[in-house]
């Protein structure tokens, strides 16, 4: 398990903030209709945490975490497994929290995402104001909300640290139960010592033919 420095838990604590403040809308729609696969989701989040890196004007550097040697982006690679999309709803989502060194201003930074997630369609809000202390630390946390009501992206940065935070819509299809990689499915194996990076070579259930 990595240890969660410092920093990381205010990024967790605005992360809370975001689900929170003004409420995620993730309500269960009367007729949800045809449910995406994690396959499908996995594509999208990729898209989606491609372009808003390709918008932040920091291309290279992005990281799972703030501490040296950190695990890098690498979508051709990385795995994604459902978390839930809010308390009492069975639905899952696909989400990544990618954080980088600070490079300029972190109040242009979240101002520039949300300007960017604004021209995409979303509804982006401010999460608190910004934050200018005498000592010199900046603050600013924007969210980005689907048209109709869903978390879809959400920037936080101060002077130590960026973070973009990005989720999918969610879906009730069986497949967010399973690791969702760059060629197929594989189980969550609760008897392994570390499920999210298996000791074992695991059993990849490929992605059906579309």
């Amino acid at each position: 398990m990595k240890q969660i420095t410092y920093s990381r838990a205010i990024v967790l604590f605005a992360l809370a903030t975001t689900l929170t403040l003004g409420g995620c809308a993730m309500t269960t729609p009367s007729d949800p209709g045809p449910q995406k696969t994690g396959q499908q989701l996995r594509a999208e989040l990729i898209a989606d945490a491609n372009a808003a890196i390709a918008a932040s004007g920091l291309p290279d550097g992005w990281a799972y975490d703030s501490l040296p040697g950190a695990d890098p982006w690498n979508p051709r690679t990385d795995e994604f497994l459902g978390a839930a999309c809010t308390v009492g709803d069975s639905r899952q989502l696909l989400m990544v929290d990618l954080m980088h060194e600070p490079v300029g201003d972190p109040i242009e930074f979240v101002h520039r995402m949300g300007d960017y997630w604004k021209d995409q369609g979303y509804i982006v809000s401010p999460v608190g104001d910004d934050v200018i202390e005498p000592i010199g630390d900046r603050f600013s946390h924007y969210r980005a909300d689907r048209p109709e009501g869903s978390l879809a992206a959400s920037a936080v940065a101060q002077t130590k640290y960026f973070v973009l935070h990005i989720y999918t819509e969610c879906s009730s299809d069986p497949t967010l139960d399973l690791f969702a990689g760059p060629t197929g499915y594989r189980d969550f194996d609760m008897l392994d010592k570390d499920p999210y990076h298996p000791t074992d070579t695991p059993t990849i259930t490929p992605y059906p033919d579309r």
